[in-house]
């Protein structure tokens, strides 16, 4: 019997995934079943429970795909742009684009609202927001460390709480686009992103506050860290 290579297998575990993905932004996390993943894959149940024992499982394996593809498109989004300015604002306008991909319909239809509602009633769900969420700080940070380095931003700045704000702001606006439906404004919100980004961008000609001054350091490990540590 010929032996199944691994890109056949790295492509069964995306096929899989993908289909999850559908099911739970179709049908929540609750209500889907691994009988809807079976039919959205196309695949047999032997080979859906070969790779994943759960649907538990496959949030985790999701959060994975869908943050390993982002930040390698957003390596991709930023390779040929030099101003930190246009970097910044480069970034913003990816997670806004991804925003943009979940209203059409072709995207998770808000699974991360779904993913917040479900979170005291599947530990799996909460793991996976946590991963989620250091995916997403550290990239910041590393996009504020490179402010502080090309002196664009004070060499005092707290970047690993800046990134945390910031990630939670961020977070925010997908709640505020829920909210507002229709009267949504991409524009709007945005413009208050890099109106906050102007407003950090400017501090560099400032001395460090005294609240800063006092307070420790706060080293941030990403979870890619802490994956591999464990």
């Amino acid at each position: 019997m010929p032996r199944v290579s691994q890109q056949h297998e790295q492509a069964v575990r995306d096929r899989i995934v993908r289909a999850a993905l559908q099911v739970f932004g179709e049908r929540g996390f609750h209500r889907a079943t691994m009988q809807d993943i079976v039919r959205q894959s196309g695949l047999s149940v032997g080979a859906i429970y070969t790779y994943f024992r759960s649907k538990s499982e496959l949030i985790l394996a999701g959060c994975d795909l869908i943050t390993d593809q982002e930040l390698a498109q957003l390596q991709t989004r930023l390779a040929g742009v030099t101003s930190y300015r246009d970097r910044v604002a480069a970034a913003i306008g990816y997670w806004f684009d991804n925003l943009a991909v979940e209203q059409s319909g072709a995207g998770s239809g808000f699974l991360l609202l779904q993913a917040w509602a479900e979170v005291e009633t599947d530990p799996a769900i909460r793991e996976m927001l946590v991963r989620r969420r250091r995916e997403t700080v550290t990239a910041t940070v590393l996009l504020l460390q490179e402010g502080v380095m090309r002196g664009e931003l004070p060499a005092w700045l707290d970047v690993p709480s800046i990134a945390e704000a910031l990630s939670a702001l961020l977070d925010g606006m997908l709640i505020q686009a829920a909210e507002e439906g229709a009267a949504y404004r991409r524009s709007d919100h945005e413009r208050r992103i890099l109106a906050l980004i102007e407003t950090i961008l400017a501090a560099r000609a400032t001395e460090e506050p005294e609240t800063i001054r006092a307070a420790p350091a706060q080293p941030y490990e990403s979870v890619r860290a802490r994956r591999a540590a464990s």
